[in-house]
């Protein structure tokens, strides 16, 4: 991942604007309510969401887009190594680049968690990307707290998930059914001159593939740069599609 692009868009971005209050509403329509024109009635047999049935070789490729720009900052290979008693899934970023993992309790409830920039979370308790049984209409409000390998500490974290309806999505795979499941996040960053910082994460799950196929998040956090304004900082703001899906043998 080219993080030199997203931080030279993201600057660019709060030098433009997106770092004022005024801009914050632009942010807030990631995780709102509204109507999407993509929006599909729910597909039979898939309320409540089933399970699914992961199996050791299954994989996942994805692109990473930097939403600032739009432009492409990197590849992610996903493969499922263990299913009982956790899921562990080898998340491979590129030949220059050393192995991560990431641990769920089911799919897909993660412990170990390396989407976001910088060091992976690793949570005290399972907090849900996908509910169980998820549904169109349900809310979920999790708290927890969370560590990174240099922290040293344990921070808060609190989300509240909104599973938001069924879309048709088209990413470099193809087009899919998908579940548009929004996560809120309010953390406690191991920076001390991050403060009340929020994340929106946003999940289109496909039962077809057994994971999503898009993911996009970006998040936002005052800084001691910006209080005399009244501003706050932008994170990343990174768009996961879908390239490639191979299941493994049945």
């Amino acid at each position: 991942m080219n993080n030199t692009l997203i931080d030279q868009s993201r600057r660019r971005a709060i030098g433009a604007g997106l770092g004022l209050p005024i801009a914050l509403s632009a942010m807030s329509v990631l995780g709102s309510g509204c109507a999407s024109p993509n929006a599909m009635p729910v597909p039979a047999g898939l309320d409540p969401l089933p399970v699914p049935t992961l199996r050791i070789g299954d994989r996942w490729r994805y692109v990473l887009i930097n939403r600032y720009n739009n432009l492409a900052i990197g590849e992610v290979a996903v493969q499922v190594t263990a299913v009982t008693p956790l899921i562990r899934l080898s998340i491979d970023r590129g030949a220059d680049k050393p192995l991560l993992e990431e641990i769920y309790t089911d799919p897909w409830s993660v412990l170990l968690e390396t989407v976001y920039s910088g060091e992976p979370i690793r949570f005290n308790t399972p907090m849900p990307v996908v509910p169980q049984g998820a549904s169109s209409g349900m809310n979920l409000k999790s708290e927890t707290r969370y560590m990174t390998p240099s922290s040293g500490s344990e921070y808060g974290w609190i989300q509240r998930l909104s599973v938001q309806g069924w879309e048709k999505v088209t990413v470099p795979a193809g087009s899919f059914d998908a579940l548009r499941v929004v996560r809120q996040i309010d953390f406690v960053h191991p920076d001390f001159f991050r403060s009340y910082s929020t994340r929106t994460d946003t999940c289109w799950y496909a039962p077809q593939v057994g994971r999503w196929v898009k993911r996009d998040w970006t998040g936002s956090y005052i800084s001691p740069d910006l209080m005399p304004r009244g501003g706050r900082a932008r994170e990343d703001w990174i768009d996961w599609q879908l390239t490639a899906n191979e299941p493994a043998p049945r």
